[in-house]
């Protein structure tokens, strides 16, 4: 019984080793804060929606003439009912001329209703919420810019910092990542493609995050395979040189990936569309004999059921 104690404490040591080391790392606190910023972004696209659904009872040629959510939110707070957009106080939050004036005469010639002072209060106070969750998620990305070009300098540098971010947390750690395949980083965020292809054999995902990457988008459809798959075979060494190693090779990786890139766009067209035509040459001329196989008999067609 006292072997079996003593097994017992070491392994349950050896268990709250492993859980500190795991959530010690930086890993957590960036996967934590990248899943955070699309739920900030969900939440303020939800508030901006319902704001511009409510205000535009009292305003709503607003959302025609305003250039952004953003520019909505802070003139719907900031300003109140439509008598407050003078040309005076619309100039301290409008900078183009053109908007400016567009918004003057859209409040002049508004043909919303007129709200009372409790219920534009509470329009105001939904407005600074969703300012306030906007501000968070601006210093939530400059954290996580500076804590991806610390943890994974090199891995960073080729993703950029976002992008970077969101395959770690897919991966679920760097040293998962580090450990991955290539093409299994290609297709990091696709997963639902992924198992409709292994599941029912319909067309298998070409990238996944990576879509979003600047040199993915930049170059035409029909190459954009090939430059996720070279873009994710240098990620895949840039994140085992820094999880391995400390030294700075994603210079040497962007000459190789730009230089890739050149040669793909050179010498990969855009493919013909269509199949080739398999029908045979000779047509049927009026007269001719067709020669028709007979049919075979069928020996099972007309026997009876077993009952």
């Amino acid at each position: 019984m006292d072997k079996i104690a003593a097994l017992r404490r070491k392994l349950i040591k050896s268990t709250k080793e492993k859980v500190k080391e795991h959530y010690s790392g930086k890993d957590v606190h960036l996967i934590k804060s990248i899943n955070l910023m699309d739920d900030l972004d969900s939440v303020f696209n939800l508030l901006a929606e319902q704001l511009i659904e409510w205000y535009g009872v009292h305003f709503p040629e607003l959302n025609s003439v305003a250039k952004d959510n953003e520019q909505y939110l802070k003139l719907a707070y900031e300003l109140g009912g439509r008598k407050e957009f003078t040309e005076k106080k619309v100039a301290e939050w409008v900078k183009g001329k053109d908007d400016l004036k567009r918004i003057v005469e859209a409040a002049k010639k508004s043909n919303g209703a007129a709200v009372e002072d409790s219920d534009l209060g509470e329009i105001k106070l939904l407005a600074l919420n969703a300012l306030n969750l906007k501000e968070e998620r601006t210093y939530l990305g400059k954290y996580i810019e500076k804590g991806m070009n610390k943890a994974l300098p090199n891995f960073t540098a080729l993703a950029g910092p976002f992008i970077g971010a969101r395959l770690l947390a897919k991966a679920g750690s760097s040293k998962k990542l580090a450990f991955m395949p290539a093409s299994t980083i290609q297709v990091l965020g696709a997963e639902k493609a992924l198992f409709l292809h292994l599941k029912k054999g319909s067309k298998g995902p070409k990238y996944g995050f990576l879509y979003s990457h600047p040199l993915v988008k930049q170059v035409k459809p029909w190459n954009r395979g090939k430059v996720a798959r070279s873009l994710a075979a240098k990620l895949s060494i840039a994140v085992k040189g820094d999880y391995f190693g400390k030294k700075n090779i994603s210079d040497g990786l962007k000459k190789d990936l730009e230089k890739r890139l050149k040669d793909i766009e050179k010498n990969n067209g855009p493919k013909k569309s269509g199949k080739p035509d398999k029908r045979p040459d000779r047509k049927f001329k009026p007269g001719q004999d067709m020669k028709f196989k007979p049919r075979p008999n069928n020996k099972f067609r007309n026997k009876p059921k077993k009952r």
